[in-house]
């Protein structure tokens, strides 16, 4: 039951960190449905596991963008001077637009712990994703107003990463889609539709891996870590986050980004109907 719980949140951990659907609200109210608390008894919480799963999402992004960032990679050496310029200004933007989130998770990380903290039956971290999927739900219907950029000005510039990055760091906040309220920043303040994706799953790879190794520090079993439940749900995340990815692109380029806005309105709804009727395996 346990494997079968896990793997069910692996494949909503693929799905939702890159639909722009939050993951981390899906798997706080997955996880207070399921009655999940503790996947791991032995240097394990629910956090540890949303960073695994998060981690499989991570790799998922370097697959799908392995062009791109090799790209980047090798044109930071460029003897071109203008490719490495270019190069090497992005790589700026991407490390720019990271300090944000990390200062947050970094200082604050015993508050926002707080936020995830299900433990006792507690279901305050379900109800604050469930109207934080309203706030997301807000920024992709509002981005659909904003006409597409195009190539040349909707580039990235010191102002918009700026954005971008700080929007980032309130997507800590469970129910804040990361990609969904990065992406619709990026659209409203003049990035182009294609550049706002790319741009966006970049700088969730400090993100991913950063927050993965915090955590790893305070895991006292890798033996539990590394259990045939945790592997599968780590493996359906990967997969199944390759294909969510690819979809969302799709989506960005046809602009239409705000039909995922009705599916957060449903979901918010339904959760809130759901804890307030006591309905579920709450632990």
């Amino acid at each position: 039951m346990e494997t079968l719980k896990t793997l069910l949140l692996g494949i909503i951990q693929g799905l939702t960190e890159f639909l722009p659907v939050s993951s981390s609200g899906h798997l706080i109210l997955a996880q207070t449905f399921l009655g999940v608390t503790d996947p791991h008894e032995a240097g394990g919480s629910a956090m540890l596991l949303e960073v695994i799963l998060h981690l499989a999402t991570g790799i998922a992004v370097l697959y799908v963008f392995r062009k791109d960032i090799m790209g980047i990679i090798t044109g930071c050496v460029s003897k071109n001077a203008l490719v490495r310029k270019d190069s090497l200004t992005y790589s700026g933007w991407v490390i720019l637009a990271t300090i944000p989130a990390a200062v947050v998770g970094v200082f604050f990380k015993k508050h926002i712990n707080v936020l995830f903290d299900i433990s006792g039956g507690g279901t305050m971290p379900a109800y604050l994703a469930s109207f934080m999927l309203l706030v997301t739900a807000a920024l992709l219907f509002l981005s659909s107003m904003k006409k597409s950029a195009g190539a040349d000005e909707g580039k990235l510039t010191l102002m918009k990463v700026l954005a971008i990055g700080l929007m980032q760091a309130v997507a800590i906040t469970p129910g804040i889609s990361r990609s969904g309220s990065t992406i619709a920043i990026a659209l409203l303040v003049g990035v182009s539709r294609t550049e706002a994706g790319r741009f966006s799953f970049m700088l969730a790879l400090p993100a991913i891996f950063g927050a993965a190794l915090l955590e790893a520090r305070h895991v006292e079993s890798w033996g539990a870590v590394l259990s045939l439940d945790i592997i599968l749900g780590f493996i359906a995340s990967f997969a199944v986050g390759i294909v969510a990815l690819k979809l969302l692109l799709t989506f960005i380029k046809k602009g239409k980004l705000h039909y995922f806005s009705y599916y957060c309105v449903a979901a918010a709804a339904i959760s809130l109907v759901c804890l307030t009727l006591g309905v579920g395996g709450q632990p």
